[in-house]
């Protein structure tokens, strides 16, 4: 039987959160890591602590009447702070009133794509964190750690600037990487409505005090990304249209993250997909009965390659 990771669909209903089914489905929409990834609650309010094991303790056998010798296990306590991942939508107020629909009109037509962007977000930081191409106020991602844990199992040699990476990733709620998420009475992601009844000023130019009159919400949600462990993310980077991975670097790549235990996903955007597709070019076979051509690969080695496009085919060398 197939694992299913809780991602935040089947959370929020777990939960039993009030969030509408159409938020969350909005908010993952354009991310196969938000689809797929562990997503858990953070066990310590707007913080998640947890153990990071430098090595596992050994056992001995005994005679009975034997003699055991004490160990002490290797181990670090550690703790994340969740971020708080915030967008504030401000319409003029025109758009608001003139639409067919009033304000909650307004809002049905426009909040899918405000959720969408904001998810977007979100995935950027998982995968690049406080990096260049990330947020410098958020969490590390997949990126770093990869690098900090020495799992970049591969450099491709591509030119900067456009060029990608395929990472491994290991999710396990123990020991492997989760999604540490924030439980509020309003729901994991909330919305506030700042503007209930009438609309507010703000300034768009200090200098004459040039005002505009806008409707106010503001979206939010806390979290963060959590790697307690060295074989819970690995990558081949470097990745470009002339540099694919070899067959040897996408076996290396899954056993960097390979335990036994928990859901392994491969994760790339279309460019790396099409690099890895060419592994399986030279070996198709058509037969007289087969009139479609299809080189993808849907998996390796038994693990799943899922699209996400949020991971660039414009890496550079600040990420080397």
């Amino acid at each position: 039987m197939a694992t299913t990771n809780p991602n935040l669909q089947n959370l929020s209903v777990s939960w039993g959160v009030p969030d509408a089914p159409a938020i969350i489905a909005d908010l993952i929409k354009r991310s196969g890591i938000l689809q797929t990834g562990l997503v858990r609650p953070a066990n310590y309010g707007f913080k998640h602590k947890y153990k990071w094991f430098n090595e596992l303790p050994a056992a001995t056998f005994r005679n009975i009447g034997g003699g055991v010798v004490p160990i002490s296990i290797s181990k670090d306590q550690a703790a994340i702070d969740l971020w708080n991942l915030v967008t504030l939508p401000q319409p003029d107020y025109k758009d608001i009133e003139e639409h067919p629909g009033g304000k909650a009109g307004w809002i049905a037509e426009n909040f899918p794509a405000i959720v969408e962007g904001f998810g977007q977000t979100l995935a950027n930081q998982i995968i690049y964190g406080t990096t260049s191409f990330g947020s410098e106020n958020g969490f590390l991602g997949f990126h770093q750690y990869a690098k900090a844990n020495s799992k970049v199992v591969a450099q491709a040699a591509g030119s900067s600037g456009s060029r990608t990476t395929i990472f491994a990733v290991r999710w396990n709620d123990a020991d492997g990487a989760s999604i540490r998420v924030g439980n509020r009475a309003g729901g994991i992601i909330g919305t506030r409505d700042l503007t209930p009844i009438d609309p507010t000023t703000v300034v768009l130019n200090t200098t004459t005090n040039a005002q505009q009159i806008v409707y106010s919400w503001i979206v939010d949600m806390f979290g963060a990304l959590v790697i307690p462990s060295a074989t819970s993310v690995a990558a081949i980077t470097q990745v470009d249209a002339t540099h694919p991975p070899t067959a040897k670097q996408m076996n290396d790549l899954l056993d960097a993250v390979e335990t036994g235990s928990g859901t392994t996903y491969i994760y790339c955007n279309n460019l790396g997909r099409n690099q890895i597709a060419t592994l399986k070019d030279s070996k198709v076979h058509l037969f007289n009965e087969t009139v479609d051509y299809n080189m993808y690969l849907a998996s390796w080695r038994g693990i799943p390659i899922i699209i996400d496009n949020n991971i660039l085919s414009t890496e550079t060398t600040a990420l080397d």
